[in-house]
């Protein structure tokens, strides 16, 4: 068992995108950053098996996208270099609900960001990260465990992924845990006599299935990215087609209470056509398959309460889906990653503030987030957790519902939604008067 000494310097579990920023941020404060990643990472863009959710779409909010400017000021130009598609969401997003489609803007829009797979996404931003100097990846290591004690975590334990005779050891100031939904750390803390956190969790069963087509010659569609909404608690389907890199769509049908999309040819297609709108089955019915349909089902909402332990290890903090893994179908995933960097960062120009204190600002940060999401999946009626709704959630509701339906119509509204639904914007501004008034006229 070999142990490595170290100073000044921080350990992060996980190379996904919230690892990556954690990266960023830490390597302006450590001498050292060290990605732990258990999966081989391969230089080009690829699915990793570490993360079953890659090859389904992943929405970078307006919002993540800013963030991801202030970090990498030039990661506008290789997104485009690697082939990712810009999107101003105001212009070029079709949104179908409540029996009509959004109105759009004719001038440009400043809610923007860009339309790619995860793997490009992934890619571009471990490359920059992995530029700096002071930050190494090791991989495919898997950690096994913490090394300190109740008090304070002093490091981790971690062996090869394909051989795991030998135990390393690698100490740290700081561990930051980023390594998704499956984190092993409530575990790790119980094993060093430190309390779990709590676990909620609002689960709508929500099922994926998800292809890659051609897209065909002489396409001209004005949209790039179309969305038809599930309503709840009747309408359980859900059809997301997106402009993607190499010219293709990335086409994802969704099903709530296990209403899950078929994996065959014939039934994806037959799952499509019974979408409210006939728009995203006619543009994938003559295309050309690019890649076989693949499922994902872990779609839960679950939230690790660190922020209500009484006490947190010094020296281990945990962020992300670690924390909090919410329903991808809201597109907020990668945007939490990103605000919770933000959260790093301003915790760690704070002086003497503890890991508590981090967890509790972290979920200020992205409370919001799990609050829209959590609520609309318990709209469906047999949601696990579900949380019923009160006389002011069921009157937003309604005025929710014509709001939408007027966006129809007037595309200063569907522009307004859009700010709130990609985090430019707060969700105050639905009660503004001049909101109000064109809700109601």
């Amino acid at each position: 068992m070999t142990s490595p000494q170290s100073s000044n310097h921080a350990v992060i579990i996980g190379g996904s995108i919230a690892g990556l920023l954690a990266a960023k941020v830490l390597s302006e404060h450590y001498e050292q950053v060290t990605i732990v990643e258990r999966d081989a990472i391969e230089l080009q863009k690829s699915e990793r098996k570490g993360v079953p959710q890659s090859p389904q779409p992943h929405i970078l909010l307006a919002k993540g996208y800013r963030i991801l400017k202030d970090f990498f000021p030039d990661i506008d130009l290789h997104l485009l270099d690697a082939g990712a598609v810009p999107v101003d969401w105001g212009q070029a997003f079709r949104y179908f609900s409540f029996g009509g489609w959004s109105a759009t803007q004719a001038a440009e829009s400043e809610v923007k960001s860009f339309s790619c797979t995860r793997p490009l996404l992934e890619t571009v931003v471990r490359q920059q990260v992995e530029a700096l100097k002071n930050v190494t990846r090791i991989s495919p290591y898997r950690v096994e465990a913490l090394i300190g004690d109740a008090t304070a975590v002093t490091g981790v334990q971690y062996t090869h992924r394909h051989n795991k005779s030998e135990t390393r050891r690698l100490l740290a100031d700081l561990v930051v845990d980023a390594s998704g939904r499956s984190s092993n750390a409530p575990q790790w803390l119980v094993d060093l006599g430190q309390p779990a956190p709590g676990l909620d969790i609002i689960d709508a069963k929500l099922g994926y299935a998800t292809r890659r087509y051609k897209i065909p010659d002489g396409w001209n569609a004005s949209w790039k990215v179309l969305l038809i909404g599930h309503e709840p608690p009747d309408n359980y389907q859900l059809g997301y087609l997106a402009q993607v890199e190499n010219d293709t769509f990335i086409a994802t049908l969704g099903g709530y209470e296990q209403q899950y999309p078929p994996l065959d040819d014939e039934g994806f297609l037959a799952f499509a056509q019974q979408l409210p709108a006939p728009d995203f089955y006619d543009a994938i019915a003559h295309a050309t398959p690019v890649s076989p349909i693949k499922a994902y089902r872990s779609t839960a909402n679950k939230l690790r309460r660190y922020d209500e332990l009484a006490h947190m290890p010094n020296g281990f903090i945990a962020l992300g889906d670690a924390v909090c893994a919410l329903c991808p179908a809201y597109g907020q995933g990668l945007t939490t990653s990103g605000m919770g960097a933000i959260a790093l960062r301003d915790w760690l120009a704070s002086p003497n503030a503890d890991s508590l204190s981090f967890q509790k600002s972290l979920f200020k940060s992205i409370k919001p987030a799990w609050d829209v999401a959590t609520k609309s999946d318990s709209g469906f009626i047999s949601a696990k957790g579900r949380l019923p709704k009160s006389p002011i959630e069921k009157l937003m509701s309604r005025y929710m519902k014509r709001l939408i339906t007027k966006s129809h119509t007037d595309s200063e509204l569907n522009l307004m939604l859009a700010k709130i639904s990609h985090m430019i914007d707060s969700p105050l501004k639905f009660f503004h008067p001049n909101v109000l008034i064109r809700t109601f006229s």
